[in-house]
């Protein structure tokens, strides 16, 4: 389906070193996909091209930053993205792809299952409600969810100290406030601009989780839509 080379040429001026075999996966999966969004209405892309740059390109511009061996939560998963193409491209990264909806997360499971990556994993369940998971993890990322100042409360509690949360973003935004920030235990540590193949402009928003989460939060989601912080 994909122009694989297409792929791995982009891949490469983000530092990002796909093989064949992972690309052949990536291409297998951007199939299986749109196969299976005729029945779960999964995405909306359906242009090849365009499918390639805005999901799998785009998902991973944030391998360099995940740490070798990292144990990562991927917040609001949806169709997989990033998550998936994370796990395909880093069998040292263990992947939890977290979404609420319970067909997402089992299309999820068996797209890992028939492409053979024992380094994802599901979880249903809404961030908040991640209790047992609270700062067990290395990385978070979260795609095209919810505002930052959001993001970051719901995101922050389930990073151990030291760790990162990314954020993708289409442009930049208003960066949580001094007190979203120390509540949850970030500190901004970078803001990466960048441009995907056809010009349009992105944002890696990295923060560092520096101090535990205050045990008030995160509020329940539609406090935390009402009052961001």
């Amino acid at each position: 389906m994909i122009d694989k080379d297409f792929l791995i040429a982009e891949c490469e001026k983000f530092g990002v070193h796909l093989s064949e075999k992972q690309a052949d996966v990536l291409d297998a999966f951007s199939e299986f996909v749109l196969e299976e969004n005729k029945k779960y209405n999964l995405t909306a892309i359906l242009d090849p091209e365009v499918f390639t740059e805005k999901h799998l390109i785009d998902s991973l511009t944030a391998l360099p930053f995940i740490p070798k061996g990292a144990v990562l939560c991927d917040v609001g998963a949806g169709a997989g993205f990033p998550s998936f193409p994370i796990a395909a491209a880093r069998k040292d990264v263990m992947v939890t792809a977290l979404d609420s909806t319970s067909k997402k997360t089992g299309f999820i499971a068996r797209a890992a299952e028939r492409f053979g990556l024992k380094n994802l994993s599901v979880l249903t369940k809404r961030a908040e409600e991640c209790t047992h998971e609270r700062e067990s993890f290395d990385v978070v990322t979260a795609r095209a969810v919810a505002p930052l100042p959001i993001l970051t409360e719901l995101s922050l509690p389930l990073l151990k100290i030291g760790g990162v949360f990314i954020a993708y973003k289409t442009k930049k935004e208003e960066p949580p406030s001094n007190r979203n920030l120390s509540l949850s235990g970030g500190r901004i540590k970078d803001v990466i601009l960048y441009s995907l193949p056809s010009g349009d402009g992105r944002v890696l928003y990295i923060i560092e989780k520096v101090s535990n989460t205050s045990p008030d939060l995160p509020r329940p989601y539609g406090k935390i839509k009402k009052s961001p912080l």
